[in-house]
């Protein structure tokens, strides 16, 4: 007589009915993670995504895909681990079960008549005489639901192309928020950045763009990220004006703002460092390039700047104006064959430092190692990823009143010279400003004499920048002259 396969299940609980998956979907079952990271474009039945060992797994709410009236989840709950063809994906549910070994005659498949059925529930598994019935979650109809994570090409990046990655392939982002979501887009890519000026209306239309802004003479078009990632906004409440930043990015050769709510820092990672991310709209399936995890902030997603508009949205914000300002835009790329980016920053006055001499910056943080025998203005070593830093408090160097204390603004700019690295506290970040070379002067040779004391030869050169509706002046800090100092100060 001829035995009947017998088919291995792991059994779960969903609320009061008991379901199946194949055990050898099931990876592993972990707790319910403690801080899961929302995503944009995100279907409802996606809690979000967490990082499990250096992977980025989504998770997938199956009471909001299966249509439970009650669709909270709690920390006591689990999550299944599930493989599909190299891509994993976490599954909640309320408890496990015990695993079962199921003979085939006890399993009734169901057949869909709808091609836009989910097709999740695979069948049903009939036990203990008809008194116990199974529902089999079919986890390789996961990946087939519009617009569920779709992550089969970037988790098929295997630990040994990583590890074939140059280690000195350092790369710098500049990250930012938009509600609570942190993202990040190369340092090389953005154009800059501004505090929000007024923004006017325009006669063109579009879901997402805001208005035009007027920068130094150059009119931009300026697009809602919130809106481009479908969060909705209260436009009313202006309680965070301070913080709001409008980064330009040049797009299809046309710059173009995007509105958000802050810009955090800017960090540098290595190429491995960078996890897959799932891809979560059909529309926008190449704006997320990867998920990196950074000391201070946590994990931000890193967004490819050319994909986050798609080519009709950049025609649909910038041909109208191109077509009325050709003659300024003529204009302005021959000025911008000599400019140079630089952050800006506040201490008691406004100053800056060339974005190239930057290599990252950082939250303040309280580690910081006290180093005896230092100059005053030297608060102690900082452990940055293994590499010392010599952290600098900027207004003891420059004999400052010492009347701002450290909050959530303070930031720390890394730079590095002759393998050293140095980090100047500053009290906040302003914006990363385009700056025409020929706009620089030398400091007025009068003000040269009244300073030595204070700045010594830190202080070069001062430009004139619009500072809310006025014309205010940045000084430019030279970090060689920065760097001389300090160790000459460390020598004697």
């Amino acid at each position: 007589m001829k035995q009947s396969s017998t088919n291995i299940y792991t059994s779960f609980h969903l609320d009061k009915t008991e379901m199946a998956i194949d055990v050898k979907s099931v990876q592993e079952v972990v707790n319910f993670p403690e801080r899961i990271i929302p995503m944009p474009l995100a279907p409802d039945f996606l809690l979000g995504v967490f990082n499990l060992r250096g992977m980025i797994i989504p998770i997938v709410n199956l009471k909001a895909l299966l249509k439970y009236p009650d669709v909270e989840v709690n920390s006591s709950q689990k999550v299944a681990i599930v493989e599909i063809e190299s891509a994993k994906v976490g599954l909640v549910f309320d408890s496990t079960s015990e695993i079962l070994r199921v003979p085939e005659e006890h399993i009734s498949y169901f057949g869909y008549v709808s091609e836009k059925s989910h097709k999740i529930i695979r069948g049903g598994i009939k036990l203990d005489n008809g008194d116990r019935i199974l529902q089999i979650i079919d986890t390789e109809a996961l990946i087939t639901i519009e617009n569920i994570p779709q992550i089969l090409q970037q988790q098929k990046i295997t630990q040994k192309q990583k590890e074939d990655i140059r280690i000195d392939q350092r790369h710098k982002c500049i990250s930012f928020c938009v509600q609570e979501i942190k993202m990040a887009i190369e340092i090389s890519k953005i154009h800059e950045i501004v505090k929000v000026p007024e923004i006017r209306p325009s006669s063109i239309q579009s879901d997402i763009f805001l208005g035009i802004i007027n920068l130094r003479g150059r009119t931009i078009p300026v697009v809602s990220f919130a809106k481009i990632l479908k969060i909705k906004v209260n436009e009313n409440d202006t309680s965070d004006i301070e913080d709001q930043r409008i980064i330009i990015l040049k797009m299809e050769k046309e710059l173009i703002g995007l509105a958000v709510d802050s810009v955090e820092c800017i960090n540098s990672y290595y190429e491995k460092e960078v996890m897959a991310v799932p891809v979560l709209n059909k529309d926008r399936t190449t704006m997320f390039q990867g998920c990196i995890t950074f000391q201070d902030i946590g994990e931000v997603f890193l967004l490819s700047h050319q994909d986050i508009l798609s080519n009709h949205e950049v025609m649909e914000v910038t041909e109208g104006h191109s077509k009325m300002y050709q003659n300024e835009a003529l204009q302005n790329t021959l000025k911008n064959r000599n400019r140079q980016s630089y952050i800006s920053f506040r201490l008691d006055h406004l100053f800056g430092i060339s974005i190239k001499d930057i290599k990252e910056i950082i939250n303040y943080s309280d580690d910081i190692l006290n180093a005896p025998g230092m100059p005053h203005y030297v608060k102690g070593m900082l452990n940055l990823r293994s590499s010392l830093v010599t952290i600098i408090d900027t207004r003891m160097l420059y004999q400052m009143p010492q009347n701002h204390e450290v909050n959530s603004e303070t930031k720390v700019l890394i730079f590095e010279k002759n393998n050293e690295r140095f980090g100047l506290v500053v009290d906040a970040l302003e914006s990363i400003l385009a700056i025409d070379e020929d706009k620089k002067f030398k400091v007025p040779s009068l003000l040269t004499q009244k300073i030595q004391s204070q700045f010594q030869d830190d202080i070069k050169e001062i430009v004139s920048v619009p500072i809310g509706e006025k014309e205010g002046a940045l000084i430019i800090l030279n970090v060689d002259s920065i760097t001389e100092r300090i160790k000459t100060s460390k020598a004697a």
